[in-house]
């Protein structure tokens, strides 16, 4: 993929809101470029590493292990990206999900050492990092309290389009 064709997707990324022309040069000069062929894991839950992805061709999906199985959590496409939460935590923490490549893949990589070189640019990118978490955060606070409220037995993600139930009020006369 030619550069023009790369900047042109990542001025549509939301991760990349506010950023100037210069400033995704900048960015795109301490990325590398990797490709992943259907089925491969680009990594697991609990590997450790510093990178987040973004992707520009292809689909992958993030899922993690739950007593034995594997739970799809979201899939992704181009100009989404995933590992933002290994720039931001500690070094040792660890990956909080695998990812998978579900079709042939091509990504933009970039490590914690090489944001350090683009002070500026990653200032930026680390406020966007911090809203694309904080609304993941809060899409999971409103599942968890959903299920509380509804039962443990529904999967939250299978209600997400439907109407919530009205609440019943229950007259008592004396």
């Amino acid at each position: 993929m030619k550069n023009t064709t790369i900047l042109k997707l990542l001025a549509e990324v939301r991760i990349f809101e506010g950023f100037g022309p210069g400033d995704l040069d900048d960015f795109l000069t301490q990325t590398v470029g990797s490709t992943y062929e259907a089925g491969s894991m680009i990594f697991t839950e609990g590997q450790s590493g510093r990178q987040m992805h973004i992707i520009l061709s292809g689909k992958v999906e993030v899922f993690r292990k739950s007593a034995g199985r594997s739970v799809s959590l979201v899939k992704l496409g181009p100009g989404e990206s995933f590992g933002e939460m290994s720039l931001v935590l500690d070094a040792n923490s660890g990956r909080t999900a695998s990812i998978r490549a579900i079709e042939s893949t091509a990504t933009l990589r970039i490590d914690y050492e090489s944001l350090v070189r683009i002070p500026r640019v990653s200032a930026q990118l680390y406020r966007n990092i911090s809203r694309t978490l904080a609304t993941r955060l809060k899409i999971s606070t409103d599942l968890v309290v959903f299920q509380v409220q509804h039962g443990g037995d529904v999967s939250p993600s299978a209600t997400l389009t439907k109407p919530r139930p009205k609440a019943v009020t229950k007259i008592v006369k004396d």
